[in-house]
C-alpha cells in the first residue's frame, strides 16, 4: 500500500479494532468481538445508556471493561458519571457498523489482515498519496474528530 490507497469502511474498522483491542492475535478477537457486538447492541443510538442494561447484556465485569476502554477511545462521552453516558458521533458510526455486520465477518476483518496490510492509527495516517504523511489526519470515521495526525 505504498501508493495512495483509499481504504474501505471495512479497512477502517480493522484499523479501529487494532488500535482499540489489538492484542488478540487471532485468538482474543473471538471473545472480544462478540462481547463488543452484544454491548453496542444494548446501547441506544440516541440518548444515554443505562449501565445496568449493559451489565445485564454482557456481565458487569465485561460491561465496565468496555465502558472504560470505549470512554478512553471517545466512543462515549458523559456529564458527571459514565454510568449514564451516550455515544459520540464516531461512537454512533461504530455502533451502526458493528450492528450491521455479523460477528464472523467482524472477526474476518479484525484478524484476517496479512503482513502486507498497512494499518493507520489515530496519530499516524498511512493512507496519504505516498503512504505516511506527517500531520495528515486519517479519515477513519470511527476515530475521534478531536485527534489529528
Amino acid at each position: 500500500m505504498g501508493e495512495h490507497t483509499i481504504k474501505s469502511l471495512d479497512d477502517y474498522f480493522a484499523d479501529w479494532e487494532t488500535n482499540a483491542f489489538g492484542f488478540g492475535y487471532g485468538t482474543g478477537e473471538a471473545h472480544v468481538l462478540p462481547a463488543l457486538k452484544t454491548f453496542l447492541a444494548a446501547c441506544p443510538i440516541e440518548g444515554g445508556y443505562d449501565y445496568e442494561v449493559l451489565e445485564n447484556a454482557v456481565t458487569p465485569a465485561v460491561a465496565w471493561l468496555l465502558i472504560n476502554r470505549l470512554c478512553h477511545l471517545d466512543v462515549f462521552e458523559y456529564g458527571t458519571s459514565p454510568r449514564y453516558a451516550w455515544l459520540t458521533p464516531q461512537g454512533r458510526r461504530l455502533k451502526q457498523f458493528v450492528d450491521a455486520n455479523d460477528v464472523d465477518y467482524l472477526y474476518e476483518l479484525a484478524a484476517g489482515r496479512d503482513e502486507n496490510y498497512v494499518v493507520c492509527y489515530p496519530d499516524a495516517c498511512n493512507c496519504g498519496e505516498t503512504g505516511y504523511e506527517p500531520g495528515r489526519k486519517c479519515p477513519n470515521p470511527f476515530w475521534t474528530e478531536k485527534l489529528s495526525c
